[in-house]
């Protein structure tokens, strides 16, 4: 029998976990399924320092600045900073070649490919 290794691109690393779960029970003669993640981590913020400046108009003749001072955190960064995704590659018999790239697909794979 001649294996087939297929590679698909998901948006987050659980739809890859869910995929590679829905071909392992749908379909027969699964020989491998491996998830990678991709992405770039971000660097700890935890410790640094954030500086605002706050524009105050004294007496409507002068201009003045306040500096407010704060400490960051991890949590400054938007939720979907953190997402990454991830790659399922799959290998299986030449013949499920088609099931398991409509499975892929159907649970959102991009960039499905053959290698």
């Amino acid at each position: 029998m001649e294996l087939c290794r297929m590679k698909g691109e998901f948006a987050s690393e659980e739809l890859a976990e869910l995929a590679a779960g829905r071909i392992r029970r749908s379909l027969k003669n699964i020989r491998s399924l491996r998830i990678r993640k991709l992405g770039k981590a971000f660097p700890s913020m935890n410790g640094k320092q954030h500086y605002t400046m706050l524009p105050a108009n004294l007496r409507m003749e002068n201009y003045a600045t306040d500096v407010l001072i704060s400490e960051m955190s991890d949590s400054v960064y938007p939720e979907y900073w953190y997402r990454k995704t991830a790659e399922l590659t799959v290998i299986c018999d030449k013949e499920n070649k088609a099931d398991v790239s409509a499975t892929m697909q159907a649970l959102g794979a991009m960039q499905i490919r053959i290698v």
